[in-house]
């Protein structure tokens, strides 16, 4: 009869043991489900695309040349860039559906890299008298407004990016990338000079958004009907924690 006893106190303890190793299995089990549906969760939300509001496939389906689309909220201007990558077509004078002549289409030139990391990327478009293309731009003459339409955005295919507008100005109409070597800081810096120094009247600047040394600036040239030996620049300052 001992022995009998014995052996179902050892069956009772066996069972037990079986019993609290299953419930510890199960916990690190659930534990290891969890981690791993946590892990895949970052992953998806690592996955997710930033909100673009431009169908990049409709523009390119029309010209492949196309890279990128600014919109400057308070004027005219929503259009897609476009850029020449082996610099054999003239976006001035050539419309996104490449038909030649005005009102040509927003640009950049391929001396500019495409992902507007660049210490000035320089965008160009015509000043239609209509108000089209850059010809808004010229809202930026009253003070006023200038102060109260401060942003910029540019948007890539993967990337929305905001800048803040630092000046206006009318300025001579040299060619920008040969007249200052944009590559250097030291040539960001001259250009800056140049601008606060030579800009003519109208001259707006906001010194809240006066570049440093760390930001990507755009500028925005088209041309003044009046006086074809000048230009009027609008200058964006990268924002960072935008983009």
């Amino acid at each position: 009869m001992e022995k009998y006893v014995k052996i179902g106190i050892l069956v009772v303890v066996v069972a037990a043991i079986a019993l609290v190793g299953g419930i510890l299995y199960a916990g690190n089990s659930k534990e290891g489900k969890l981690g791993d549906t946590q892990e895949l969760n970052l992953d998806e939300e690592a996955k997710k695309k930033v909100n673009i509001p431009v169908d990049f496939d409709e523009l390119k389906a029309i010209n492949e040349d196309v890279y990128a689309y600014i919109e400057i909220p308070g004027t005219k201007v929503s259009y897609p860039i476009l850029q020449s990558e082996d610099g054999s077509v003239d976006y001035l004078n050539m419309t996104i559906e490449k038909t030649e002549g005005l009102p040509g289409s927003i640009y950049t030139e391929n001396i500019n890299s495409r992902d507007f990391r660049e210490i000035n990327t320089i965008i160009y478009g015509h000043d239609m008298n209509d108000g089209t293309m850059f010809g808004s731009l010229h809202e930026y003459d009253d003070e006023t407004f200038f102060r109260e339409n401060s942003e910029i955005d540019v948007y890539l295919p993967d990337q929305a990016i905001r800048y803040h507008v630092y000046a206006a100005v009318v300025f001579d109409d040299r060619y920008l990338p040969l007249s200052y070597n944009f590559d250097t800081l030291e040539g960001r810096a001259q250009f800056i000079t140049d601008i606060k120094n030579f800009g003519q009247q109208p001259a707006h600047f906001n010194e809240e958004f006066t570049p440093t040394e760390k930001d990507s600036m755009i500028t925005l040239s088209t041309c003044i009907g009046d006086q074809p030996d000048n230009r009027w620049l609008i200058i964006g300052v990268r924002d960072e924690e935008e983009s």
